[in-house]
């Protein structure tokens, strides 16, 4: 009985040891995402992996809303300040809730290279191009306040955001 007993173990001892190795190695859980979301924190645009968003003038920061599919994933965003002229990356990494399991996306943030009365007024501009998306999305044009700002506007438009471009140029 005892030769028997012993072979018998070591077998059940090398099942269980390839059931833990196989489980270790197959451990997988989704680190897609459902969707990204970039904005100034009031005002989202929806992007998607490997696109190219150009900041509006001023940003100093870009608030980004990364949705997992599995909600138990951790997010995390590097890139989404401190911007130089030109290029600059951001990456998404979602881990997986099974610890193992990560995925890198990015993105392409463009900050425009000012010079000139941009450089000098990129917080103006910033806010000028806010009021305006404001009071496009609410469709009431006395919140972006052109009647005394479009003169300046005008002399300086392509410091602007395209759709305040579009507006001036369309009126």
């Amino acid at each position: 009985m005892k030769k028997f007993v012993f072979p018998g173990i070591m077998a059940l001892a090398g099942v269980l040891a390839m059931f833990v190795v196989f489980t270790n190695v197959t451990a997988n859980t989704s680190t897609a995402l459902a969707g990204i979301r970039v904005g100034d924190g009031t005002t989202f645009t929806d992007v998607a992996p490997g696109d190219t968003y150009e900041l509006p003038t001023g940003t100093i920061e870009l608030t980004v809303q990364a949705t997992p599919v599995d909600p138990n994933a951790e997010v995390s965003v590097i890139g989404n300040t401190d911007f130089k002229p030109g290029n600059n990356t951001l990456t998404i990494t979602v881990k997986g809730s099974d610890g193992k399991s990560s995925s890198d996306y990015t993105l392409t943030l463009v900050k425009p290279e000012l010079a000139g009365w941009c450089e000098e007024n990129a917080e103006k501009i910033k806010l000028y191009n806010d009021d305006f998306e404001l009071a496009d999305i609410y469709q009431d044009m006395s919140l972006a306040y052109l009647d005394e700002r479009l003169p300046e506007i005008k002399e300086n438009l392509s410091c602007f955001s395209q759709l305040l471009q579009d507006y001036v140029n369309a009126n």
